[in-house]
């Protein structure tokens, strides 16, 4: 095996930056699918308590200076989201944190923040009846400190939570296209991930006793971002594609769980003085799941 060679300053800064694209189930039993079409709309009744988990993984491969180093990151987040009224036709939901935990770890060492301090925080957000998220600048305020320096906001976790459902009815087969933009900014750059997914109506399927509309997406995405570390500017441009399907409650407008897995690869580019650019593949698997009502 060859000698590993030391990184310079500016490949270790790498490490901690690459880890900015990570932050953020029960038994099914198959029923018959409908005759007829059905309309999707969520419902958030003043005064109703939903508590979701989130949890996700990545695994990102980097070729740096002709070395090989691997970065593996996990993070998850228990928060309950609880109907406040209506405003302008959008549902305003108040959101409590209460659990939230990340690690990142590669050949550098553990890089991993301390979430404690956004426990037990609450903000508002505002949703459509369709699950756009409209208003999520409450969650910007809630920071937690990075190891590598300065601070993060938790509202990239919040930015397109909520499944998009389509403005009509639909029948089983029936397609839909949807897209949403997270904007995670961090000191003085910020990384924007960009998704275009093709949903279909695959089925209904009863989970956990409820009856729900199985939808399936194709996912497509990118991740782009520019921002500057130890004086030197870096770009990232990267591709991702992969599969998702989620759940969502037919009669009672609730969206259940979901999961997604992607693969991705592209270059992040660091500019003078080192002048490097480094490839870089991965994957990646998030999902989430009501765990009370």
């Amino acid at each position: 095996m060859n000698k590993i060679r030391e990184f310079t300053p500016k490949a270790k800064a790498l490490v901690p930056l690459l880890a900015v694209l990570v932050l953020a189930g029960g038994a099914a039993v198959k029923a018959a699918a409908p005759q007829g079409a059905v309309s999707l709309a969520y419902q958030f009744p003043q005064g109703r308590s939903l508590s979701y988990k989130t949890s996700s993984s990545q695994t990102q491969n980097m070729e740096i200076m002709g070395q090989s180093m691997t970065t593996e990151s996990t993070s998850s987040m228990d928060f309950t989201v609880k109907g406040q009224g209506v405003k302008d036709g959008n549902f305003v939901l108040g959101v409590t944190i209460d659990a939230s935990k990340a690690d990142v770890s590669s050949s550098q060492g553990n890089m991993s923040p301390d979430m404690s301090a956004v426990v037990g925080k609450a903000f508002d957000m505002v949703v459509s009846r369709l699950g756009k998220e409209i208003d999520v600048k409450g969650a910007e305020a809630i920071k937690y400190d990075m190891p590598s320096g300065g601070s993060r906001d938790i509202s990239s976790g919040f930015q397109a939570f909520f499944t998009d459902v389509p403005d009509k009815p639909i029948k089983v087969g029936d397609s839909w296209p949807s897209e949403d933009t997270i904007v995670q900014r961090e000191g003085s750059g910020e990384t924007r991930i960009h998704f275009m997914n093709q949903n279909t109506f695959d089925g209904i399927e009863t989970v956990d006793g409820t009856e729900c509309a199985r939808i399936k997406s194709a996912v497509k995405g990118t991740i782009s971002g520019n921002m500057e570390q130890m004086g030197a500017a870096i770009s990232i441009d990267i591709k991702l594609e992969g599969s998702d399907i989620w759940y969502f409650a037919v009669k009672d407008g609730i969206y259940i769980k979901s999961e997604m897995k992607a693969t991705m690869g592209g270059v992040v580019v660091v500019g003078e003085p080192a002048n490097m650019t480094i490839p870089i593949t991965g994957e990646m698997t998030q999902s989430a799941g009501l765990v009370k009502k």
